[in-house]
């Protein structure tokens, strides 16, 4: 490395471990998020962030950097000022639009999100960011994969919605990939849920597809455009890359939870579990379940004690009535927990479980409900 390279590092390492922080504290709060205790957030945030874009303006943004970097200064200069987008509109005075601030602001964090998985071979604090606690390793990318890895957009078309997906960068059409379906709240967006899903199925090989509902939120009932929608892709999704049909999940969250209810159980020969997370079981949903059908796929429901959308009440009773008619639940009650992102949730109880199971065909090995 030069001299100049050398000096160029030094001066970006202080930003790098920064953003690092940025990125942790934005996600936990994401994950934590109360809605009538924003300010609380905000103070958090503050903290952590502190005087970092003005520095960033004032210290880095303005270097020539070394003919090398000089792409990687561009994007990281523009990805700066999204990050700054994002901290701007999460620190909005709370009042009844905030939540429409707070979904922009998550947006223009995942555009940034995307911008520094591709920079971060020269960002080694984030890198750090984009792997699950505890992982050893990343496996290295396949010279010989043939196929586009990492994420992949697909816009919508006349038959189905846009959806992203993640192709872990060790892919190999040698061997089947299993595939984890995962759906996003009301107002959400498939390219925006899908990190919350990241660095558990890159540490453990696992394919990603995130759809895009076809309207601001799923639509609930059987056999719906939405439905087809998701099927469609994921058959596009099969043509493409080498999947595991019998290791293929479905989860969701808030609204995404209802969908994974009623596309489960509606769909239940073809996924090996499903995951419901913070949603609730839609009436239309009744029909299926006074016919019983799909008794025999594992079901893991998860809910927050302080969900101020859809009350835990409910849930337990939701529970009581699944069990009454045989299906196979496993329920895990989440005591400090409310109605927000699932990061943690995903690595620490959804994963596991998932991998608990044994492949759709060959018997279960999370047999009995809990």
């Amino acid at each position: 490395m030069t001299q100049a390279l050398t000096d160029y590092a030094a001066k970006l390492s202080p930003f790098d471990d920064a953003f690092l922080g940025f990125l942790r504290t934005s996600e936990s709060i994401q994950e934590n998020l109360r809605i009538r205790e924003v300010k609380p957030a905000q103070a958090q945030m503050l903290e952590t962030t502190r005087d970092l874009f003005r520095r960033f303006d004032a210290e880095f943004a303005p270097l020539t950097p070394p003919e090398p970097m000089a792409d990687f200064h561009r994007r990281m200069v523009e990805t700066a000022g999204e990050l700054q987008k994002a901290f701007d509109l999460f620190m909005t005075e709370p009042g009844p639009n905030w939540t429409v601030s707070f979904l922009y602001s998550r947006r223009s964090l995942c555009r940034a999100l995307y911008s520094l998985y591709e920079l971060q071979q020269h960002l080694p604090a984030v890198s750090r960011y984009f792997v699950a606690e505890g992982a050893i390793e990343i496996a290295e990318p396949s010279s010989n994969a043939g196929a586009t890895v990492g994420f992949v957009h697909r816009e919508r078309n006349d038959k189905r919605s846009d959806y992203s997906l993640y192709i872990p960068e060790n892919y190999t059409a040698e061997r089947q990939w299993p595939l984890i379906i995962c759906l996003h709240g009301g107002y959400g967006e498939g390219y925006e849920y899908i990190w919350t899903w990241l660095r558990p199925a890159r540490a453990r090989g696992y394919i990603l597809l995130s759809p895009k509902s076809l309207d601001v939120t799923w639509t609930m009932t059987p056999n719906s455009i939405d439905t087809r929608s998701i099927l469609m892709m994921l058959d596009e999704v099969a043509a493409e890359y080498s999947i595991d049909r019998s290791r293929l999940f479905l989860t969701g969250l808030s609204d995404g939870g209802i969908m994974t209810y009623l596309l489960g159980i509606e769909q239940h020969e073809i996924f090996t579990g499903v995951a419901p997370i913070a949603g609730a079981l839609h009436p239309m949903v009744d029909p299926m379940l006074r016919a019983k059908t799909g008794r025999e796929l594992p079901i893991f429901v998860i809910h927050g004690v302080h969900d101020f959308i859809f009350p835990v009440t409910f849930t337990r009773q939701t529970n009581e009535l699944l069990k009454s008619l045989g299906y196979k639940l496993k329920y895990e009650e989440l005591p400090d927990w409310g109605h927000a992102l699932t990061y943690s949730i995903n690595e620490r109880l959804v994963m596991p479980w998932f991998e608990s199971l044994a492949p759709r065909g060959t018997g279960r090995s999370e047999a009995e409900p809990s």
